[in-house]
């Protein structure tokens, strides 16, 4: 560990220190300040930025470090001297010419009279060591190929191999364990006769995966499968993510008088990733809520993705939100007992906690069909107040987990849950004004213990949410607000009108009034930036064709675009270079959308939507490859995109004609989960997606061997 280097003297004291520190290795430096802007720099130090000429004086350094970006809060902890120091081991540049440079950064604080507080970031070259160490992981493979031969010497081979800090496994073709060192026993809790003879499935379900990594040309794996992550499973049921570097080697039986049989054998070197894939999970899901609900309208918009993405990302099996509900005492679990959705968020604002009569279940995501019997008829479930998982997190206000589902004598769904295989639960809070207005719970299928990791990323998404609600609540009060002032206003217009009539001048007045709000209704259904129609007169010309098309049992579809990157174009070009690139995609997009039933809108942010009348799914594929297409030969640069060095869309698109049992938000739904797919395919594609067809074959539509109009 590095210390705290405190400056009393003067910046001359500092230089000479950083002088005698580098000349012992390949280090360069560089100092930023609270801000994280560089203020000084070494000879060479670009030779390790990712991007060397976002290296200079008063840049940011995470342009050119993008390690740093997420540690802002480690970085000022060191600054405060609330942290001494904080490394990043291993950090890989690809050159010009194809090799690799390793470095680590090494990061802590100095304070002196002269200057301010600042950050001083070493960057070391340990490439050379990385390639040492390589070389000494290939050495220890090569000597644990030899054991069989060299009996004599497998005591010494023994030592080397259990003096590994990691993990090793060494597997025949049929995937049965030969040798294990020391660290893997440790890691998974077997002895050693209990793991050897038996197949390495014992340990991870993902042995066909290691095979093929195995196998791979050595090129080929050292340039895109270094290591690979795979779930593994301890003794005890405790699940944890390892990073296995592979290869494989052979032996042969016999002697050289006879023929000998050549036996392939496979070595696993593994890693325990376990916390550090937890951290990128926690950070992954905190940005994953933060971005929904800076795109969501309401709460009912953004609460399936929000409990979709704390579940994909903890691995938890079911996700559920409970709003407060009047009324009803009683606790109610039947088939038998149907009411109308209610809104959320129904909780009075001068109800106490206390006087809250029950909870509702209004919405709930799930994994797996395995426990859809424990997530079906969702608007179905009601809780008196203080009865199960909802009423205890709401009672005490904080976040409540249960170890075991099955055993807890409090949990009201026991069986269901017994039923679904359920293990484990939590659930937390969402405060607005000093109230519990929801509580959402979560649910999987292993018997976990509480989780400090999730329970901390929970406090801040529910901090979020709260935060969320309280916003809409004042934007609620505000509407009233402007409603009463509407009143007076029309009261005041229509003792204006009655005037004008009898006055030449005010009756010119009121026309000229008039002509101000038609055009103020025409400003408020086009985006102001790009000019072309927003989302308030893309969610007017949606519902207007989905009527028009049931009538007419013709197919609408629509098209959801995101452009790739966008967050990083803002960063490299600027948000003025960022607006203009809005417009050329919201021409392009326009230029597709002619005919009358259809419409090009901004959806919000760098999100587009397209709204195609009287067009089947293959006619939505026409227009959307399409707009690819313009979009290509614009030529727009992105130097920051990771899929192309122009500007790209990812596309979903979802078709249906439009009857009873159909919903319009069932056809965004799946038009963002195929924009969802054609990100998690790469970004830059194209994904369709045709719901249900009541009526096939209607005139109009098109279809595969017909051009669209």
């Amino acid at each position: 560990m590095l210390p705290i280097l405190t400056v009393e003297s003067s910046p001359r004291s500092i230089n000479i220190l950083l002088y005698k520190l580098l000349s012992l290795r390949r280090i360069e430096y560089l100092t930023v300040d609270r801000e994280l802007k560089i203020q000084e720099i070494s000879l060479k130090v670009q030779e390790f930025a990712d991007l060397h000429e976002e290296v200079g004086k008063g840049k940011d350094v995470r342009d050119s470090f993008p390690e740093l970006i997420g540690i802002e809060e480690i970085l000022e902890g060191i600054i405060e001297q609330r942290e001494q120091d904080f490394q990043l081991k291993s950090i890989t540049r690809v050159l010009k010419d194809g090799s690799y440079l390793y470095l680590d950064l090494y990061i802590f604080g100095y304070h002196g009279e002269a200057n301010a507080d600042r950050l001083i970031i070493l960057c070391e070259d340990v490439t050379d060591s990385i390639a040492a160490q390589q070389r000494m992981v290939q050495a220890a493979n090569e000597n644990s190929i030899k054991v069989d031969y060299l009996a004599a010497t497998g005591d010494y081979i023994d030592k080397i191999i259990n003096s590994l800090g990691d993990v090793l496994l060494v597997t025949a073709n049929s995937g049965k364990i030969k040798k294990v060192n020391q660290a893997a026993q440790q890691l998974f809790g077997y002895t050693e006769s209990e793991l050897i003879g038996q197949s390495i499935s014992m340990i991870t379900a993902e042995e066909e995966l290691l095979r093929k990594v195995s196998q791979l040309p050595p090129a080929l794996k050292s340039e895109y499968w270094p290591q690979v992550k795979v779930a593994c499973q301890t003794k005890i049921g405790l699940k944890l993510i390892v990073a296995f570097s592979c290869s494989t080697f052979e032996t042969s039986t016999g002697s050289k008088y006879a023929d000998s049989e050549v036996i392939q054998n496979f070595v696993y070197i593994g890693k325990d990733i376990t916390k550090q894939q937890r951290i990128k999970n926690c950070q992954e899901a905190q940005y994953a809520v933060t971005h929904i609900l800076s795109e969501s309208t309401s709460l009912d918009s953004a609460t399936p993705r929000i409990l979709q993405a704390i579940c994909q990302s903890f691995g938890w099996d079911i996700g559920e939100l409970w709003t407060p509900t009047e009324g009803e005492k009683e606790t109610r679990l039947g088939a038998e007992i149907k009411r109308e959705k209610q809104p959320l968020l129904c909780l009075p604002l001068c109800c106490s906690i206390e006087e809250t009569p029950g909870w509702r279940r209004v919405a709930v995501w799930q994994a797996a069909e395995e426990v859809s019997e424990f997530a079906e008829n969702y608007q179905q479930i009601t809780f008196a107040a203080g009865e199960g998982l909802p009423g205890a997190v709401s009672r005490s206000g904080t976040t409540q987990w249960i170890t075991d589902l099955v055993g807890d004598r409090n949990f009201v769904r026991s069986r269901l849950a017994e039923e679904a295989g359920l293990r484990s639960g939590f659930g937390f809070p969402i405060h607005a004004r000093s109230q519990v207005v929801g509580v959402m719970t979560f649910f999987c299928r292993e018997e976990l213990p509480p989780d400090q990791d999730l329970l901390q990323i929970i406090a801040v998404v529910s901090s979020q949410l709260g935060e969320f609600v309280k916003r809409k609540y004042a934007e609620q009060e505000l509407q009233e607000a402007e409603a009463s002032i509407r009143f007076l206003y029309e009261q005041e217009k229509r003792q204006s009108e009655e005037l004008a009539r009898q006055n030449v001048a005010l009756e010119q007045a009121k026309l000229e009034l008039q002509a101000a709000n038609m055009e103020l209704q025409r400003l408020a259904s086009v985006d102001g930036l790009t000019q072309i129609p927003n989302r308030r007169c893309f969610d007017k010309k949606l519902e207007l064709e989905w009527l028009l098309m049931e009538r007419e049992k013709e197919s609408l579809s629509l098209i959801l675009c995101d452009i790739d990157f966008f967050k990083l174009y803002n960063d490299h070009y600027g948000h003025q270079g960022g607006d203009e690139c809005l417009k050329q995609v919201a021409r392009i997009l326009a230029s597709h959308a002619q005919r009358a039933g259809d419409l090009a809108a901004r959806y919000g942010g760098e999100e587009f939507a397209v709204i195609l009348s009287q067009t089947d799914v293959q006619g939505a594929k026409q227009v959307a490859e399409a707009i690819r297409s313009d979009l290509k030969a614009a030529a727009i640069f992105h130097a920051a995109s990771k899929v192309s060095k122009f500007i790209t869309l990812s596309m979903g698109i979802a078709t249906t004609v439009p009857a009873a049992g159909l919903s319009i938000e069932e056809l965004i739904g799946e038009a963002d989960r195929a924009l969802y797919r054609a990100k998690l395919e790469g970004r830059d594609h194209i994904v369709g997606l045709d719901l249900k067809i009541e009526f096939p074959g209607p005139k109009g539509v098109f279809s595969d061997d017909c051009e669209r109009s």
